[in-house]
C-alpha cells in the first residue's frame, strides 16, 4: 500500500485511532466510507476485519481480510488474521492452513508464531505449543505476550519451577503487569513464604493501576491470606476484589433466568426414545456440575484410564446448541423442535463429532467436562444416547465460597454478587432435579465430600459409572500428565485432601450469606 496523499494519510490514521479506543461503530462507518472511494487501501480493509472480529461477526471479518488480501496478497497481517478467524469458528485445519502460511512468508513473524501456539495449545498439544513459543522468545526474549504464554503452559502440564521462574522474569520486565502475581499465586504457598505477598500490598499502595488491574492483585492477596489462616484480611481482599469486578461487568442475571424457564419448557413433555442416531468410533463422557465443584479432579481420575482422553472444556457442545436448536435471540427454542428426524439429529450429533476430530485422539472414550453442560442434558441425551454424564457436586456453602473467592476473567460474570451467585447456583441445582425427574438413573452424581472421604471405593464406582473396566492407574490420577487449564490445575494434580471441606465454617463470621442462605 502506497500513499501519497497527506488528507488521505490523516483519514487514516484517524481510523486507526477509532480502533485503539475501541469506537468501533464510527470506524466501520468511516472506513466503510474511505473504501467506497478509495478500495485499494489494503489497511482498511484489514482493520475492518479486526472489528468485526472483535464483535464476534466472524463471517464479516472473513469477507475483509480476503477483500485486502485481493488487493494486497503479501499482506501477512491478514493472513495470520484470517488463521484467527478460522479458530475462533473451530474450523482449526483451517486457522493451521494459514498460520503456516503465514510463517512460510516470514519464519520470524511474531505475531504467527503466537498464535499458532495458542492453537496448538488449545488443542492440547502442549509441548509443540511450547516449541511454537520457544521459538517466538529467540525474536524477542521479552515479550510479555509470549513469556506469559509460556508460563501459563507450564503451569498446565505441572512444571511449576519454570512457570515461577518466567512469571518473575515478567515482573521484572513490567512491575504493572499483575495478571503474573495472579498466577503465582496459585502455585505459591504462601504460609511458608510471604515474600510476594508483601510486594503484592506495596504494589497495590504504590503503583497506578486500573480497577481491572487492582482485581488480580486482591483476589491473588485473598489466596495468600487464606493460606495464612488469616480469613478477616483474605475476606477483605475478595470482597474488594469482587466489588471491582462488579464494576467492569455487564451482567443480566433476567437472561439466564427466562433461558432456564425455556429449557424447562422445551422438554416437559418431551418424550426420551431409542433413537437411531449416527455415532462417533469414540465414546463420549460428559463431566458437568457448578465451577469449583470438583469436576477438574474427577476428569483427572477418569482420563488416567488408559481407555480415555481427556480433552478438558470443549464448549462446542453449546455452540451446537445455539447453532440448530435456537431462534437468532439465543433464549428461544426453534418451534419445530420435537419434529426433527433421525437423520436431522445425526446430522447435527456431526457437528459435535467433526469437532471432537480435531483432537485426533486414538482412545476409545473422550471427556468434555465444559461445566454448563448441565444446560444441554436434554439435548445429550437426544444427539448422544450412548454418553454417559457425571454431575458433581459439593456442599453448596462450600462450592459457593469457593466461586466467590475465586477470579474468572472471560466468564461467570453472575460469580461477582453473592447474590446472584446463589441464585444461579439455585437454577442449576433446579434444572438437575428436573432432568433426573426426566431421565432418573441416567446421570451419575457424585458428591465431592464423598469423594474425599472414601477415595479408593468412590474412584471405583466412578469409573464403573463412566462405562469403563476397572484399571489401577486411576488411583494414580496425580500422576497424570494431562495438561490443566482450569482454576484447579494445583489443586488437581495433589493427593486428595480434606482441607476444603467445609471451609465456609472458616469464613462464617466474615462472609456469612452463603451459611445463613443454605442453613
Amino acid at each position: 500500500m502506497i500513499l501519497e496523499n497527506n488528507s488521505l494519510k490523516k483519514k487514516i490514521s484517524i481510523i486507526i485511532n477509532y480502533y485503539t479506543v475501541e469506537n468501533f461503530d464510527k470506524l466501520i462507518e468511516e472506513a466503510t466510507r474511505l473504501l467506497k472511494k478509495n478500495p485499494n487501501i489494503d489497511l482498511l480493509w484489514n482493520i475492518l476485519g479486526l472489528t468485526y472480529q472483535r464483535r464476534a461477526d466472524y463471517e464479516k471479518a472473513e469477507f475483509n481480510f480476503f477483500r485486502c488480501l485481493q488487493v494486497n496478497p503479501k499482506n501477512i497481517s491478514a493472513i495470520n488474521n484470517l488463521g484467527n478467524n478460522y479458530k475462533y469458528i473451530f474450523n482449526y485445519s483451517k486457522s493451521e492452513e494459514y498460520f503456516k502460511e503465514a510463517l512460510k512468508r516470514n519464519p520470524q513473524y511474531l505475531n504467527a508464531l503466537v498464535n499458532y501456539g495458542n492453537l496448538k495449545f488449545e488443542l492440547n498439544n502442549s509441548f509443540e505449543a511450547l516449541e511454537l513459543f520457544n521459538q517466538a522468545l529467540l525474536i524477542d526474549d521479552n515479550s510479555i505476550t509470549v513469556l506469559m504464554n509460556l508460563a501459563l503452559i507450564y503451569q498446565s502440564i505441572g512444571n511449576y519451577e519454570k512457570a515461577i521462574n518466567i512469571l518473575q522474569k515478567i515482573q521484572k520486565i513490567n512491575p504493572n503487569i499483575v495478571k503474573a502475581d495472579k498466577m503465582m499465586s496459585a502455585l505459591i504457598n504462601y504460609a511458608d513464604n510471604n515474600k510476594h505477598q508483601l510486594q503484592m500490598e506495596k504494589k497495590l499502595q504504590e503503583l497506578k493501576l486500573d480497577d481491572n488491574q487492582k482485581v488480580f492483585l486482591h483476589f491473588a492477596l485473598g489466596k495468600a491470606y487464606e493460606d495464612q489462616k488469616n480469613y478477616s484480611k483474605a475476606t477483605d481482599h475478595i470482597e474488594k476484589g469482587n466489588n471491582l469486578k462488579i464494576n467492569v461487568s455487564n451482567y443480566n442475571i433476567d437472561k439466564e433466568i427466562i433461558l432456564f424457564k425455556n429449557i424447562k419448557n422445551l422438554f416437559a413433555d418431551y418424550k426420551f426414545q431409542k433413537k437411531n442416531i449416527a455415532k462417533s468410533k469414540s465414546k463420549m463422557i460428559f463431566i458437568l456440575g457448578m465451577p469449583r465443584s470438583g469436576t477438574t479432579l474427577v476428569e483427572q481420575i477418569i482420563s488416567s484410564h488408559p481407555d480415555v482422553y481427556g480433552s478438558g472444556e470443549l464448549n462446542f457442545l453449546a455452540r451446537v446448541v445455539y447453532k440448530n436448536f435456537f431462534k437468532a435471540d439465543k433464549i428461544n427454542f426453534i418451534d419445530n423442535f420435537a419434529e426433527l428426524n433421525n437423520a436431522d439429529l445425526s446430522l447435527i450429533s456431526n457437528q459435535y463429532f467433526d469437532f471432537i476430530k480435531n483432537f485426533a485422539s486414538d482412545k476409545n472414550y473422550i471427556t468434555d467436562k465444559a461445566l454448563f453442560n448441565f444446560q444441554w442434558i436434554g439435548f445429550i441425551k437426544i444427539l448422544f444416547p450412548e454418553a454417559k454424564i457425571i454431575n458433581c457436586t459439593r456442599n453448596p456453602k462450600d462450592n459457593c465460597l469457593s466461586i466467590y473467592k475465586n477470579l474468572f476473567e472471560n466468564e461467570g460474570h453472575w460469580c461477582y454478587n453473592k447474590k446472584e451467585l446463589i441464585e444461579c447456583y439455585n437454577l442449576y441445582t433446579d434444572l438437575m432435579l428436573f432432568w433426573n425427574k426426566k431421565m432418573p438413573g441416567e446421570i451419575y452424581e457424585i458428591k465431592y465430600e464423598d469423594l474425599i472421604a472414601s477415595p479408593e471405593s468412590k474412584i471405583k464406582e466412578l469409573i464403573l459409572a463412566a462405562g469403563l473396566d476397572w484399571n489401577e492407574k486411576c488411583l494414580k490420577y496425580n500422576e497424570n500428565k494431562n495438561a490443566i487449564k482450569t482454576l484447579s490445575v494445583n489443586q488437581a494434580r495433589k493427593k486428595i485432601y480434606s482441607s476444603s471441606v467445609s471451609l465456609h465454617e472458616k469464613y462464617k463470621p466474615f462472609l456469612k450469606e452463603f451459611s445463613e442462605y443454605f442453613g
